[in-house]
């Protein structure tokens, strides 16, 4: 009876399907794509055999990591350590890749024998046969980008050239490219330094004396097994509350879709209950039959989701160069996952349906005529009339329209916060042009500071400044921005400092406004980054948030303390003649090549973390609106349904089905609209709230624009129109004999 009474309603049982199925697809895919990223990170200090690995304590992550070299010589000399082998782990730009990952080994050292060559020869100090620096390349990395043994290979600005094809069994290593430490230090801009040592220590070795040990002798070090290093890194955590954050989107939406489903489906069969009830059903049986169909409906949704979500898995893996960042990783806790999400939907969803059957009387369920439909004669325009006739569906479908919204115009704020943090964190000063190291991740842009005094002498060039940036954890700030700037300079002028007194020299730092009070502290206290401090002289107030959650300190302290000597991060550079900034840029990005320059006020808007991040954003809010427009379809068919007596006799009164389809779409778009204000108020107050609490507040500000809610309800319009369509076309075509005889 269960599946009988499901088929009776396909279509609304295939939209409801959907809409499930799209919610456990999200948590199958994000799941494994998450396990697979978090299992490449455990493979960096794991698949070397390493017992023990030691980087910066409070490095927000290891690529951020820098430990000097002469440290691993103390500790390579220790009596339990047997082997020590330094390792780099960084990012590089590459043809059609802009985040490739590179790992840096001495060529003798135990970690690098894990990379088992399966083409050509292992790494080795001297030139390649055929010029260029030697690189060993993952057998992943090689099919995507058509490379063999003795081809070149490009990484930012310098030539390599591939001597050995390897291969570990691990995608994160696999996609990737091993080169010597000191080509990795010249890429990461750390000369002397390495993000991580790892050891290997005798039997019988008491592990966690060893680390104790190593962090008593070297302050700002850390040091962790490879099975708890995963636990150490911040980021990681991040990428969880990120994935679920984004599943709990399409599950609220799955769920409304489900009792929506299972409510209008009670409604419309009371009088059928009301006959069970009278020939001795027990109100157990009819909860019991009720939830049965729910939960099939969301089993039947479960399965076709993780179907869907092992092919969208699938699907990246097979993208080049992104398979190896985001490798899948799947296991049956996924698939139980996926199926204990559909059962939930199918419990919650189907609970208060198979309740209020259960409660039905006999006798007022026979005398019913489908359900809690309200006249609403008081409502003056006839569409609002329609859909309040279901007060409950209508509100459901709000609902569910409105958490689609609000991602739309959630995710929108962010992106517009991100878009300005990230200007607000290299314009400074009203310098004319930004740059940073051409195709790098603003994370890692490193220009050498040679090439900023070069580009200040050129014609026409009024003055050029380069300032570095860099992360750290401090207490109960996981994310906390350090800026090196030039005490004199023109850049660091944007900072007004609302008390104490400027910046002046070494082992100094002025904080932001939200950064002393998240902090609590004053001006004349210190503060302690990484195993040096500096003593806070004053607090300045800028109104950026990425500003006023950072601190400043010399650039002469924040090359040293993250590793980076000579370099910066990114450079301002102000014009003598403003009229000439387009050849000013060609002229600059021509002489140096490694510069990629843009106007400051559209510099962010050309890096690539700012197109992934909008790509990203809008997968998730197209996610959203596909589940609800599944929603909005599934409500106006069940409305069509349900009247089709009624639009039979407005057929037979003479209405052509163009008016029908445009009274229909009508209804859709006005449920559409009143779901899409809901959702844009849920969004911007959620916005607002975040934009209150401290530590948002050093990190980024929700941005509402008027173009970001045109925006919203065009889209909301959209959704209304492309939802109503069906049911509309449906219901223009019934024939008024047929529709008039519909029970």
């Amino acid at each position: 009876m269960i599946l009988k009474n499901l088929w009776g309603r396909k279509v609304r049982t295939l939209l409801t399907v959907l809409g499930i199925a799209i919610g456990v697809a999200a948590v199958v895919s994000l799941g494994a794509l998450a396990d697979g990223f978090i299992q490449g990170y455990t493979a960096i200090s794991g698949g070397s055999g390493a017992d023990l690995l030691v980087m910066q304590d409070d490095a927000l992550d290891i690529v951020f990591s820098a430990v000097d070299q002469d440290i691993g010589n103390v500790i390579g000399g220790f009596s339990d350590v047997t082997q020590l082998s330094e390792m780099i782990y960084t990012f590089a730009a590459t043809d059609n890749a802009p985040y490739f990952i590179v790992y840096g080994y001495n060529p003798d050292g135990f970690a690098i024998q894990h990379f088992k060559i399966i083409e050509g020869e292992p790494l080795s100090s001297r030139m390649s046969s055929k010029g260029g620096k030697p690189l060993l390349l993952g057998r992943t990395a090689a099919q995507d980008m058509d490379k063999q043994i003795g081809d070149t290979f490009r990484l930012y600005e310098s030539i390599y050239c591939v001597v050995g094809i390897y291969e570990t069994g691990e995608p994160f290593e696999d996609g990737a490219a091993v080169v010597l430490l000191e080509d990795a230090q010249l890429i990461s801009g750390k000369p002397r330094q390495v993000n991580a040592l790892l050891l290997k220590v005798q039997s019988g070795t008491d592990i966690e004396r060893l680390r104790q040990r190593i962090e008593q002798r070297f302050d700002g070090l850390t040091a962790t097994t490879s099975a708890d290093f995963q636990d150490e890194q911040d980021m990681l955590q991040y990428i969880y509350v990120f994935t679920w954050t984004v599943s709990l989107v399409a599950i609220l939406i799955g769920g409304v879709s489900v009792m929506n489903t299972m409510l209008m489906s009670v409604f419309e069969r009371t009088r059928e209950f009301g006959v069970l009830r009278a020939v001795g059903w027990r109100p157990n049986q009819i909860l019991l039959m009720v939830l049965g169909e729910s939960l099939v409906l969301s089993l039947i949704g479960g399965g076709l989701g993780i179907g869907l979500g092992i092919a969208a898995v699938r699907a990246v893996e097979n993208i080049p160069m992104v398979s190896s960042i985001l490798p899948g990783a799947f296991s049956l806790k996924h698939v139980f996952q996926g199926m204990a999400v559909a059962l939930t939907l199918g419990l919650v969803g189907g609970g208060l349906p198979a309740w209020r059957a259960s409660e039905l009387m006999p006798a007022e369920a026979m005398r019913s005529e489908g359900g809690s439909v309200h006249s609403n004669r008081h409502v003056r325009w006839a569409f609002l009339r329609n859909i309040l006739r279901q007060p409950v569906r209508t509100l459901l479908t709000i609902i569910g329209i409105g958490i689609a919204m609000l991602a739309v115009v959630f995710l929108g704020a962010f992106g517009n916060g991100m878009i300005e943090a990230i200007s607000g964190l290299v314009v400074g000063g009203g310098a004319h042009l930004v740059g940073s190291e051409t195709d790098a991740s603003v994370d890692l842009s490193k220009i050498d500071e040679n090439a900023v005094r070069r580009i200040a002498t050129l014609p026409g060039v009024q003055a050029a400044e380069g300032f570095l940036t860099g992360y750290t954890a401090l207490g109960e700030l996981p994310f906390f921005i350090v800026f090196g700037y030039q005490p004199r300079g023109l850049a660091i002028r944007d900072f007004k400092v609302v008390e104490g007194e400027p910046l002046t020299t070494n082992r100094q730092m002025i904080l932001g406004r939200v950064a002393a009070e998240n902090l609590g502290k004053e001006v004349g206290q210190t503060l302690r980054i990484f195993n040096s401090n500096f003593k806070i002289v004053g607090i300045y107030e800028t109104g950026v948030p990425f500003q006023d959650g950072g601190g400043i300190m010399t650039l002469r302290d924040a090359q040293k303390i993250f590793g980076q000597p000579h370099k910066v991060s990114f450079v301002g550079v102000w014009l003598e003649d403003q009229q000439q900034v387009g050849p000013m840029i060609q002229r600059i990005e021509t002489r140096f090549p490694e510069v990629s320059l843009a106007k400051a006020s559209e510099f962010s808007e050309g890096l690539s973390d700012m197109q992934m991040l909008e790509a990203s954003t809008w997968a998730i809010s197209m996610m959203a609106l596909i589940v609800g427009g599944l929603g909005m379809t599934n409500t106006m068919v069940m409305s069509v349904f349900e009247r089709t007596r009624e639009i039979g006799v407005l057929r037979a009164l003479g209405w052509q089905r163009r008016r029908v389809l445009e009274m229909i779409v009508r209804e859709s778009v006005a449920l559409s609209l009143l779901g899409g204000m809901v959702g844009i108020v849920a969004g911007v107050l959620l916005g607002f709230a975040l934009n209150m609490v401290p530590m948002i507040q050093g990190f980024i500000q929700m941005q509402y624009t008027v173009g970001l809610f045109v925006q919203a309800i065009g889209t909301t319009l959209t959704l209304g129109i492309i939802g109503g369509i069906y049911p509309a076309w449906r219901a223009a075509n019934l024939q008024p004999v047929e529709a008039l005889r519909y029970e």
